[in-house]
């Protein structure tokens, strides 16, 4: 009987010590999910080239939620460019990132580029900044008017990135496309090519003041071309998700007056199954008045950071659930 009683002993110890160190292990793991579970995540943030402002952004993105959010790990990823993006989530290949809000229209819809590849699994977080399009051209070139762009050779930006999709978007809709030279060139050599007069002007996306203009401007006498309210008007009644911007007098040395043009939203958007806990907790560390700071300090253009609900309810872009939650908590919705 004694030797019984002392093996029970044993099996209840040992039961204990192995429950005891299951429990300990849980606690190392990280911070506790739902049921007990700890969480773990790593998540693919969409972005840009290296050297566009999205990658900047996306890695400050990254960088601060990292170390603020336990259990998640983000990555800000190189791409092409927004219309990549949306494509690189549709296909699992990355959670979240940067969208234009026409890249996401159309790609819920399968319009435009996105003929055939219809994906409604696009949820949207906040609105980042808007940008605008930048009709560039240099002094010396004698353009003033979109018209005079007739018959001229002019760069819209790399094939693929949203720049080049905005602005054959707004050319078709105003009627210039087929009557323009179309060059496709990366932005530093869109601007090189004008310099050395391989083109006559080129249009660039972007917030005020855009780096390479600056850069641009301080060799050369630069020209920003206005759009005229007739295609302002024009092109919004048929692109709804776009925007009228006016560039500001101070924003480049060679304009004095402000610019008339159009511009575009830069919004962040996740893939509905990403984990509601996710985005929640990610934009309640960007939201906070620690997380803005350090994210204007990366980017001025987060100065601009909002909810944008009126804007997705606009274009029919469903809000993630980690969103909705966040901004319900906060009163902003």
């Amino acid at each position: 009987m004694k030797k019984n009683f002392m093996v029970w002993i044993c099996i209840v110890l040992i039961a204990a010590l192995l429950v005891g160190c299951s429990g300990g292990g849980n606690e190392a793991s990280g911070e506790e999910g739902n049921g007990g579970a700890k969480r773990r995540e790593s998540v693919s943030f969409a972005t840009s080239g290296q050297g566009g402002t999205f990658y900047v952004a996306g890695s400050g993105i990254a960088s601060l939620v990292s170390s603020k959010v336990d259990g998640l790990q983000v990555t800000a990823e190189v791409t092409q460019g927004v219309v990549e993006n949306v494509r690189l989530m549709a296909t699992g290949q990355s959670e979240m990132g940067f969208s234009y809000g026409s890249t996401a229209y159309n790609m819920q819809r399968g319009l435009a580029e996105f003929e055939g590849q219809q994906y409604d699994g696009l949820r949207a977080v906040a609105n980042i900044h808007d940008g605008a399009l930048h009709f560039v051209t240099l002094e010396r070139t004698g353009i003033k008017t979109l018209d005079d762009l007739v018959g001229k050779k002019v760069s819209v930006g790399p094939q693929g990135s949203g720049s080049a999709a905005v602005a054959e978007e707004f050319l078709t809709g105003v009627d210039l496309f087929d009557a323009i030279d179309i060059q496709y060139l990366g932005f530093n050599d869109s601007a090189s090519a004008l310099r050395d007069g391989h083109i006559d002007a080129f249009i660039i996306g972007g917030t005020t003041p855009v780096p390479a203009l600056i850069e641009l401007e301080a060799s050369h006498k630069m020209t920003l071309i206005p759009v005229d309210e007739a295609r302002i008007q024009q092109f919004l009644e048929a692109h709804p998700y776009h925007v009228p911007y006016t560039i500001a007098a101070e924003a480049y040395e060679s304009i004095s007056e402000p610019v008339q043009t159009v511009g575009y939203t830069v919004i962040w958007v996740a893939n509905e199954d990403v984990p509601e806990w996710v985005v929640h907790e990610m934009l309640q560390v960007m939201f906070d008045d620690e997380g803005r700071n350090y994210l204007q300090n990366v980017q001025a253009g987060f100065k601009e950071m909002s909810p944008g609900i009126d804007r997705f309810q606009h274009i029919a872009l469903p809000l993630h659930p980690g969103a909705e939650k966040y901004y319900k908590e906060e009163g902003l919705m």
